[in-house]
Parts: C-alpha cells; sequence; structure tokens
C-alpha cells in the first residue's frame, strides 16, 4: 500500500538525520581514514536504531490503540536485545564501506552476495513456518466442525492470548509461542474418543466429565511427537485448565507454578465462551464477564493478568471478534 511505502520512507529518512546528526556531534568527519571515526560510527548505529524503534512503537500506538510503552517493550525486547542486534550488525556498514574503499565494486559484491543468501535463508524458514501455522489452523478448524457452537473459538483465544502478552510486555518469542499454544489448547479432541460428547447437548455425566478433562494431556502427547514445537507451547496446551488456586487439572498446579502461557490461555478460554451463545445459555455481556472474571481472580485465573485484561479494551475486542465471526457471508453479484 501507497501509505505504508510512505511511513517506511519518512521512518527512514528520519533515522538516518539523528544518525548523521549523532555522527557530526560526536567529530565525525567525511573524506578521512574509517578507523578514526569508530566512536562516531557508533554513535551514528544508536540514534539510527533508537530512532527507528521508537518511529515504529509511535506507528502501533497509533493503529492498535496500545499503550506506547508496552509495544516499545515489545519493539526493543528483553533488555533491550533488538538494539543489541542492531548494533551487532551494524559493523557490516563499516566493512562495505572499507571494501568499496579499497576495491570499489569488486568490494560490494563480496559483502552483498553472502546477504542475499542469508536472506534467502531467513525468508525460507518464514515460509516454512508460515506454512506449518497454515496447516494447524486447518487442523484445528477440523475439530471444531464437530460443534458449530466452538466454531471459530481456537483461533479467538489464540488473538486474544496473543493481544495480552503482548499487553503484558513479553518477548516477541514468547508471545509467539502463547499464541501457538492458545490455537493448539483443544487440539487433543481431535481423538475419536471425544466426538459423542462434544456433539452432546445435554448435560455431561460423571463419566463424561472425567474423560473430557484428559483432552489436555492427549494434546500435549500428541504435539511432543512434533519435534518442531518448543516446550512452552506444549506445556500451554497441557495445563491450559489449571486453576490459579491449584483445583484444576490435569496436575493440580498453582499460581506462578502454571506456565504463563497456560495461566493466558485459560483466562482467553473462559473469556471466549462467556461471550459467546451456548445450547444452554445465551452469550453474557462484556459487564457481566468482566464481573464474573474478577470474582474469579486469585482462584480459578491469575489476578495480574486479570487486571491487564480490566484495564484495557480486551473484552471489546474480544466481543467484537465474535460479532464478526457471526456476520453472515456476503456473496458479490
Amino acid at each position: 500500500a501507497a501509505w505504508k511505502a510512505f511511513l517506511n520512507v519518512s521512518q527512514s529518512i528520519i533515522a538516518i538525520a539523528f544518525g548523521a546528526w549523532a555522527y557530526e556531534s560526536l567529530g565525525g568527519t567525511h573524506g578521512t581514514p574509517l578507523e578514526s571515526n569508530l566512536v562516531a560510527f557508533f554513535g551514528l548505529a544508536v540514534a539510527f536504531f533508537t530512532t527507528n524503534m521508537i518511529s515504529v512503537s509511535i506507528f502501533f500506538v497509533i493503529r492498535n490503540k496500545n499503550t506506547f510503552l508496552s509495544v516499545l517493550r515489545q519493539v526493543v525486547g528483553p533488555g533491550g536485545i533488538n538494539i543489541v542486534y542492531g548494533l551487532l550488525a551494524s559493523p557490516i556498514a563499516l566493512i562495505a564501506a572499507f571494501l568499496y574503499d579499497k576495491l570499489y565494486v569488486g568490494g560490494i559484491l563480496l559483502i552483498i552476495l553472502p546477504i542475499f543468501l542469508i536472506r534467502y535463508s531467513y525468508l525460507s524458514k518464514i515460509q516454512l513456518q508460515q506454512s506449518n501455522q497454515d496447516l494447524l489452523k486447518v487442523l484445528v478448524k477440523t475439530i471444531e466442525t464437530r460443534d458449530p457452537y466452538t466454531s471459530g473459538h481456537s483461533l479467538r483465544v489464540s488473538r486474544l492470548a496473543r493481544f495480552i502478552a503482548l499487553e503484558l510486555g513479553l518477548s516477541a518469542r514468547r508471545v509467539e509461542m502463547i499464541e501457538t499454544a492458545a490455537l493448539l489448547h483443544d487440539i487433543g479432541k481431535i481423538d475419536s474418543v471425544y466426538a459423542e460428547i462434544i456433539r452432546k447437548r445435554d448435560r455431561l455425566t460423571d463419566e463424561e466429565h472425567r474423560v473430557i478433562k484428559t483432552h489436555a494431556v492427549k494434546g500435549a502427547e500428541l504435539l511432543q511427537s512434533l519435534t518442531s514445537l518448543p516446550e512452552e507451547v506444549i506445556k500451554g496446551v497441557r495445563h491450559h485448565h489449571e486453576r490459579y488456586d491449584g483445583k484444576g487439572y490435569p496436575d493440580g498446579l498453582a499460581g506462578k507454578e502454571i506456565p504463563i502461557s497456560a495461566r493466558i490461555i485459560m483466562l482467553c478460554d473462559s473469556i471466549d465462551a462467556m461471550l459467546s451463545d451456548r445450547p444452554y445459555r445465551a452469550a453474557l455481556s462484556v459487564d457481566q464477564v468482566a464481573e464474573e472474571i474478577q470474582r474469579c481472580a486469585g482462584s480459578q485465573f491469575d489476578p495480574d493478568i486479570v487486571a491487564v485484561v480490566l484495564r484495557g479494551e480486551t473484552l471489546e475486542k474480544a466481543a467484537a471478534q465474535i460479532r464478526e465471526a457471526s456476520l453472515p457471508d456476503v456473496v458479490g453479484v
């Protein structure tokens, strides 16, 4: 889109301008040996990456209506790791300038070819990850076709979990793992033993309750056979029915013993269920859901995560997801 190109160009111009100002302020000069301007070059790199990250954060604050600090923490990464990565990569530009100074175009080719190979490898990895994600979504959708009342539930829970994880200021890697775990939290229900129970419209018997409770362990065991999934994803699936007071299942974990991925999924799963119609009741309103999760904070849910949800517009976004899913498809003429 044109506006994205405009924003990217504007952001780059601003970052370059601040970098140039920092370079000259630290005594950097033009036409002198590169080794005499190393301090100025380092200042240029710090100013460039810092300005760039602040600009990106402001854009996402405006676009997604998140708080500036939560977005900045996400962009900068834990302990400022993304700035560190940028600074570690910045000598590539210095090396390119040195090679051009000594070898002209041949020097540039020496550094561009390896960079293109690295980029190709990175893009291939991203495409493979996207393909795997699409495959998992299809698998989850197949499970949910057994019950029209839960259609789209896992995808909504994953989006909600991602939003909450971002609000908590977790790292990009961790947010991604929580989102994946949330998408797969009911994957154990693919086993045929649950088919009749899922379709049942009456109240479950004690035996059926016992059987359905095994889906979390079943899902974790299934995912353990997929070596590409991180351990945190598997733990999030296994423990997403653990309660903060230790009365959940399958292992009776309590408080912070429960992985944060599972604590987030537990809350998101409940929010989506309460905001959705069920065979035995109509959907609750946003205010009713807010009262319920506040009442259960410290018993069923992590009170810190509940506080984050109630402080923002999380419930409104969750309700909007369900409304969008219920709209009929419009066929063009």
